[in-house]
Protein backbone atom coordinates (compact mmCIF):
# COMPACT_ATOMS: atom_id res chain seq x y z
CA UNK A 1 0.00 0.00 0.00
CA UNK A 2 1.50 3.37 -0.45
CA UNK A 3 -0.03 5.62 1.79
CA UNK A 4 0.42 9.87 0.13
CA UNK A 5 0.14 12.84 2.43
CA UNK A 6 -1.75 15.11 0.47
CA UNK A 7 -5.06 13.70 -0.42
CA UNK A 8 -6.91 15.51 1.28
CA UNK A 9 -8.70 12.59 2.99
CA UNK A 10 -8.77 11.30 6.45
CA UNK A 11 -7.00 8.14 7.17
CA UNK A 12 -9.22 5.00 8.08
CA UNK A 13 -8.72 0.94 7.71
CA UNK A 14 -8.83 -1.32 5.31
CA UNK A 15 -10.65 -4.82 6.40
CA UNK A 16 -9.72 -7.72 4.52
CA UNK A 17 -11.62 -11.21 5.33
CA UNK A 18 -9.54 -13.88 3.91
CA UNK A 19 -8.85 -17.40 4.01
CA UNK A 20 -6.27 -19.11 6.04
CA UNK A 21 -3.47 -19.26 3.55
CA UNK A 22 -2.69 -16.44 1.32
CA UNK A 23 -4.90 -17.64 -2.26
CA UNK A 24 -4.53 -15.04 -4.92
CA UNK A 25 -0.97 -13.69 -6.24
CA UNK A 26 -3.30 -10.28 -8.29
CA UNK A 27 -5.03 -9.41 -4.92
CA UNK A 28 -1.40 -8.75 -3.08
CA UNK A 29 -0.01 -7.19 -6.34
CA UNK A 30 -3.32 -4.69 -6.35
CA UNK A 31 -2.84 -4.16 -2.80
CA UNK A 32 0.63 -2.86 -2.77
CA UNK A 33 -0.04 -0.53 -5.87
CA UNK A 34 -3.20 0.83 -3.63
CA UNK A 35 -3.12 4.60 -2.87
CA UNK A 36 -4.60 5.39 -0.18
CA UNK A 37 -4.30 8.27 2.70
CA UNK A 38 -1.32 8.69 4.98
CA UNK A 39 -2.31 7.00 8.17
CA UNK A 40 -4.52 4.40 6.72
CA UNK A 41 -4.17 0.80 8.41
CA UNK A 42 -4.24 -2.19 6.47
CA UNK A 43 -5.59 -5.20 8.84
CA UNK A 44 -5.86 -8.81 7.21
CA UNK A 45 -8.42 -11.20 9.18
CA UNK A 46 -7.63 -15.09 8.53
CA UNK A 47 -10.14 -17.71 9.11
CA UNK A 48 -12.33 -20.63 8.39
CA UNK A 49 -15.44 -17.63 9.61
CA UNK A 50 -15.92 -14.92 7.25
CA UNK A 51 -18.00 -13.24 9.45
CA UNK A 52 -15.88 -13.42 12.50
CA UNK A 53 -13.16 -12.19 10.37
CA UNK A 54 -15.52 -8.83 8.91
CA UNK A 55 -16.39 -8.36 12.76
CA UNK A 56 -13.20 -8.70 13.96
CA UNK A 57 -11.22 -5.77 11.49
CA UNK A 58 -14.42 -3.89 12.84
CA UNK A 59 -13.50 -3.80 16.33
CA UNK A 60 -9.58 -3.39 15.80
CA UNK A 61 -10.74 -0.70 13.07
CA UNK A 62 -8.90 2.96 13.68
CA UNK A 63 -10.20 6.29 11.64
CA UNK A 64 -13.29 7.40 10.10
CA UNK A 65 -13.74 4.78 7.38
CA UNK A 66 -13.62 1.37 6.79
CA UNK A 67 -12.79 -0.47 3.24
CA UNK A 68 -14.16 -3.85 3.41
CA UNK A 69 -12.32 -6.37 1.03
CA UNK A 70 -11.81 -9.79 0.00
CA UNK A 71 -8.48 -11.98 -0.67
CA UNK A 72 -10.01 -13.26 -3.88
CA UNK A 73 -10.01 -9.54 -5.46
CA UNK A 74 -7.89 -7.07 -7.69
CA UNK A 75 -8.55 -3.65 -8.39
CA UNK A 76 -7.15 -0.23 -9.69
CA UNK A 77 -4.67 1.62 -7.71
CA UNK A 78 -6.68 4.95 -7.64
CA UNK A 79 -9.99 3.08 -6.74
CA UNK A 80 -9.85 3.90 -3.13
CA UNK A 81 -9.47 7.53 -3.23
CA UNK A 82 -11.95 7.68 -5.97
CA UNK A 83 -14.50 6.02 -3.61
CA UNK A 84 -13.28 8.45 -0.80
CA UNK A 85 -13.86 11.51 -2.68
CA UNK A 86 -17.68 11.01 -3.24
CA UNK A 87 -17.47 11.61 0.24
CA UNK A 88 -20.82 9.01 0.91
CA UNK A 89 -21.95 7.15 4.05
CA UNK A 90 -21.78 3.88 1.80
CA UNK A 91 -20.40 3.72 -1.73
CA UNK A 92 -19.71 -0.23 -3.49
CA UNK A 93 -17.81 -0.80 -6.87
CA UNK A 94 -19.49 -3.82 -9.00
CA UNK A 95 -18.02 -6.79 -8.64
CA UNK A 96 -18.99 -9.98 -11.04
CA UNK A 97 -19.85 -13.20 -10.02
CA UNK A 98 -17.47 -15.91 -10.35
CA UNK A 99 -19.85 -18.33 -12.01
CA UNK A 100 -21.50 -17.68 -15.30
CA UNK A 101 -22.50 -15.84 -17.10
CA UNK A 102 -20.67 -13.80 -14.84
CA UNK A 103 -23.48 -11.02 -13.76
CA UNK A 104 -23.29 -8.18 -11.40
CA UNK A 105 -23.30 -9.24 -7.20
CA UNK A 106 -25.76 -7.08 -7.27
CA UNK A 107 -29.42 -8.73 -6.99
CA UNK A 108 -32.93 -6.74 -8.35
CA UNK A 109 -35.29 -7.19 -4.56
CA UNK A 110 -39.13 -6.36 -4.81
CA UNK A 111 -39.35 -2.49 -3.39
CA UNK A 112 -39.25 -3.94 -0.15
CA UNK A 113 -37.23 -5.72 3.23
CA UNK A 114 -39.65 -8.04 3.38
CA UNK A 115 -38.51 -11.17 1.62
CA UNK A 116 -34.91 -11.49 0.46
CA UNK A 117 -33.27 -14.96 -1.17
CA UNK A 118 -31.43 -16.23 -3.19
CA UNK A 119 -33.88 -16.18 -6.53
CA UNK A 120 -33.89 -12.43 -6.46
CA UNK A 121 -33.05 -11.89 -10.13
CA UNK A 122 -29.05 -10.63 -10.67
CA UNK A 123 -28.58 -6.79 -12.28
CA UNK A 124 -27.24 -6.72 -15.73
CA UNK A 125 -24.62 -4.87 -16.63
CA UNK A 126 -26.25 -3.28 -19.48
CA UNK A 127 -27.92 -1.37 -16.04
CA UNK A 128 -25.05 -0.48 -14.97
CA UNK A 129 -22.92 1.07 -18.07
CA UNK A 130 -24.20 4.36 -17.37
CA UNK A 131 -21.50 6.52 -15.94
CA UNK A 132 -22.17 8.00 -12.29
CA UNK A 133 -23.23 6.96 -8.86
CA UNK A 134 -26.87 4.59 -8.82
CA UNK A 135 -28.84 5.04 -5.49
CA UNK A 136 -29.41 1.29 -4.31
CA UNK A 137 -33.08 1.49 -4.38
CA UNK A 138 -34.17 -0.13 -1.20
CA UNK A 139 -35.09 -3.15 -0.81
CA UNK A 140 -32.33 -4.37 -3.65
CA UNK A 141 -28.71 -6.23 -2.97
CA UNK A 142 -25.28 -5.57 -3.19
CA UNK A 143 -22.38 -7.31 -1.49
CA UNK A 144 -19.56 -6.13 1.03
CA UNK A 145 -16.50 -6.82 -1.43
CA UNK A 146 -15.24 -2.90 -1.72
CA UNK A 147 -17.42 -1.38 0.03
CA UNK A 148 -16.23 1.75 1.65
CA UNK A 149 -18.25 2.91 4.77
CA UNK A 150 -17.76 5.97 6.85
CA UNK A 151 -16.54 4.43 10.69
CA UNK A 152 -19.89 6.47 12.22
CA UNK A 153 -22.51 4.69 10.38
CA UNK A 154 -21.57 1.84 13.09
CA UNK A 155 -22.23 3.86 16.08
CA UNK A 156 -25.00 2.48 18.27
CA UNK A 157 -24.85 -0.87 16.43
CA UNK A 158 -24.06 -3.77 18.75
CA UNK A 159 -21.89 -6.47 17.95
CA UNK A 160 -22.22 -8.84 15.94
CA UNK A 161 -22.16 -6.51 12.77
CA UNK A 162 -21.89 -9.53 10.37
CA UNK A 163 -24.29 -12.49 11.01
CA UNK A 164 -24.77 -15.86 8.81
CA UNK A 165 -27.30 -18.03 8.16
CA UNK A 166 -30.11 -14.87 9.09
CA UNK A 167 -31.92 -14.99 5.33
CA UNK A 168 -31.80 -18.83 5.38
CA UNK A 169 -30.51 -21.25 8.24
CA UNK A 170 -28.59 -23.09 4.97
CA UNK A 171 -26.52 -20.44 3.64
CA UNK A 172 -23.96 -18.09 4.73
CA UNK A 173 -25.80 -14.59 3.56
CA UNK A 174 -24.22 -12.81 5.56
CA UNK A 175 -23.78 -9.80 2.76
CA UNK A 176 -27.43 -9.95 2.35
CA UNK A 177 -27.78 -9.24 6.16
CA UNK A 178 -25.27 -6.72 6.49
CA UNK A 179 -27.05 -4.86 3.20
CA UNK A 180 -30.66 -5.31 4.33
CA UNK A 181 -29.94 -3.86 7.80
CA UNK A 182 -27.85 -1.07 6.33
CA UNK A 183 -31.13 -0.52 4.60
CA UNK A 184 -33.24 -1.02 7.56
CA UNK A 185 -31.52 1.76 9.67
CA UNK A 186 -32.35 4.55 7.04
CA UNK A 187 -28.92 4.36 5.42
CA UNK A 188 -28.14 4.70 1.54
CA UNK A 189 -26.30 2.48 -0.61
CA UNK A 190 -24.42 4.07 -3.43
CA UNK A 191 -23.09 2.15 -6.34
CA UNK A 192 -19.95 3.55 -8.38
CA UNK A 193 -20.16 2.63 -11.47
CA UNK A 194 -16.95 4.10 -12.91
CA UNK A 195 -15.04 1.46 -10.71
CA UNK A 196 -15.27 -2.30 -10.88
CA UNK A 197 -13.86 -5.13 -8.41
CA UNK A 198 -12.21 -7.87 -10.12
CA UNK A 199 -12.96 -11.73 -8.60
CA UNK A 200 -10.39 -14.53 -8.76
CA UNK A 201 -11.12 -18.00 -9.18
CA UNK A 202 -9.59 -20.46 -11.67
CA UNK A 203 -8.96 -17.03 -13.57
CA UNK A 204 -10.02 -13.02 -13.18
CA UNK A 205 -13.24 -12.38 -13.97
CA UNK A 206 -14.27 -8.54 -14.02
CA UNK A 207 -16.21 -6.08 -17.09
CA UNK A 208 -14.52 -3.90 -19.57
CA UNK A 209 -16.97 -0.84 -21.48
CA UNK A 210 -17.01 -1.48 -25.00
CA UNK A 211 -18.93 0.59 -27.18
CA UNK A 212 -20.27 2.37 -23.91
CA UNK A 213 -21.49 -0.52 -21.96
CA UNK A 214 -19.84 -3.22 -20.08
CA UNK A 215 -19.23 -6.77 -20.96
CA UNK A 216 -17.98 -9.65 -18.78
CA UNK A 217 -14.30 -10.64 -19.28
CA UNK A 218 -11.52 -12.69 -18.12
CA UNK A 219 -8.31 -11.79 -16.68
CA UNK A 220 -5.56 -13.74 -17.37
CA UNK A 221 -2.15 -12.44 -16.62
CA UNK A 222 -1.56 -9.65 -19.00
CA UNK A 223 -4.70 -10.65 -21.84
CA UNK A 224 -8.22 -9.80 -21.43
CA UNK A 225 -10.68 -11.56 -22.91
CA UNK A 226 -14.10 -9.88 -23.68
CA UNK A 227 -16.96 -12.18 -23.71
CA UNK A 228 -20.06 -10.17 -25.67
CA UNK A 229 -21.79 -13.95 -25.54
CA UNK A 230 -22.36 -13.90 -21.88
CA UNK A 231 -23.99 -10.22 -22.06
CA UNK A 232 -27.65 -10.36 -20.40
CA UNK A 233 -30.90 -8.11 -20.85
CA UNK A 234 -33.79 -7.85 -18.55
CA UNK A 235 -36.77 -9.13 -20.09
CA UNK A 236 -40.30 -7.03 -19.52
CA UNK A 237 -41.38 -9.52 -17.07
CA UNK A 238 -38.25 -8.56 -14.77
CA UNK A 239 -36.44 -11.44 -15.27
CA UNK A 240 -32.74 -11.93 -16.38
CA UNK A 241 -32.02 -13.68 -19.84
CA UNK A 242 -28.71 -14.11 -22.10
CA UNK A 243 -28.13 -13.38 -25.62
CA UNK A 244 -28.13 -16.48 -27.89
CA UNK A 245 -25.31 -18.61 -27.23
CA UNK A 246 -22.62 -18.53 -30.27
CA UNK A 247 -22.57 -21.59 -32.50
CA UNK A 248 -20.81 -23.64 -34.54
CA UNK A 249 -22.69 -21.99 -37.38
CA UNK A 250 -21.09 -18.30 -36.35
CA UNK A 251 -18.22 -19.86 -35.61
CA UNK A 252 -17.56 -20.46 -39.09
CA UNK A 253 -19.07 -17.79 -41.02
CA UNK A 254 -17.14 -15.67 -43.03
CA UNK A 255 -16.28 -13.73 -41.26
CA UNK A 256 -17.51 -13.99 -38.34
CA UNK A 257 -20.58 -12.02 -37.06
CA UNK A 258 -18.69 -9.17 -34.61
CA UNK A 259 -20.96 -9.61 -31.66
CA UNK A 260 -21.04 -13.54 -31.22
CA UNK A 261 -17.52 -14.07 -30.31
CA UNK A 262 -14.82 -13.11 -27.99
CA UNK A 263 -12.77 -9.42 -28.91
CA UNK A 264 -9.86 -9.06 -27.39
CA UNK A 265 -9.06 -5.43 -25.31
CA UNK A 266 -8.04 -3.47 -28.77
CA UNK A 267 -10.39 -0.25 -28.32
CA UNK A 268 -11.84 -0.90 -25.05
CA UNK A 269 -12.08 1.71 -22.33
CA UNK A 270 -10.65 1.25 -18.80
CA UNK A 271 -13.10 1.75 -16.25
Amino acid sequence: MIQLPNTGFPPGTIVVAAAMQPRFFEFQVSMERLKAPVGTRWLTCRGCDITHNFNDGIQKSTGEWIWFMGDDHGFDENILLALLAHDKDIVVPPTPCKTFSFLPCIMHGSGSLSVWDGSMPLYTWEELSTPGLLNLPVGDFIGQAGMLIKRSVLNGWDYPWFKAGQQDPGRLQEDMTFCRELQERGFTIWVDRDQLIAHYYVMGITAKRHDGQYIPALLNNAEVLLLPDAVATRTEDGQTKLRRRMTLEDTNSNPPPKSRVPTWLEGVDDA
